[in-house]
């Protein structure tokens, strides 16, 4: 099945959130777990292999659509050692991808391509919630103070 060169554009740019996601969250991960904080160490981990999962659909879509995936990183990950600073970097990146994928799903419909549309609705619900649970964590920081927030998550 051949596509429009825009819809596989969109879906590679949306695949560079993802891969930068999956190890972003990775880092993170081993940030928090060395530091003591198992269970955002856990949470961590969960959104890295989610985001895996969501690279592997994306790139099974591109294929099927005659296209090449093309992942890269969209920035280096890293130096955000503080859990604060991991929460802003995550919020700006999963920010973006909402932005993104909002815009990739309303250029799906004037090619007809209501599967692509469908797939990045279902990921957009899953960033939204992500952002959700991140502006959460931030409320969280700031209304009980960075030294208890951390000692709730160890």
């Amino acid at each position: 099945m051949k596509a429009d060169p825009q819809i596989i554009t969109r879906l590679n740019e949306y695949l560079c959130f993802e891969t930068t996601g999956h190890v972003q969250y990775l880092f993170h991960a081993g940030l928090c777990a060395h530091q003591g904080f198992s269970v955002l160490a856990r949470i961590q981990t969960d959104y890295s292999a989610e985001e895996s999962q969501h690279s592997a659909r994306i790139m099974a879509r591109i294929l099927m659509l005659d296209g090449l995936p093309t992942p890269k990183m969209l920035r280096a990950v890293g130096g955000m050692r503080s859990v604060p600073e991991q929460f802003e970097a995550d919020r700006e990146l999963v920010g973006g991808a909402i932005v993104h994928l909002r815009t990739s799903i309303g250029e799906c419909e004037p090619h007809r391509d209501f599967v692509t549309r469908d797939l990045l609705r279902e990921m957009l619900d899953d960033e939204e919630r992500h952002l959700y649970w991140l502006d959460k964590q931030v409320s969280l920081l700031g209304d009980v103070g960075p030294e208890n927030y951390l000692q709730s998550m160890l």
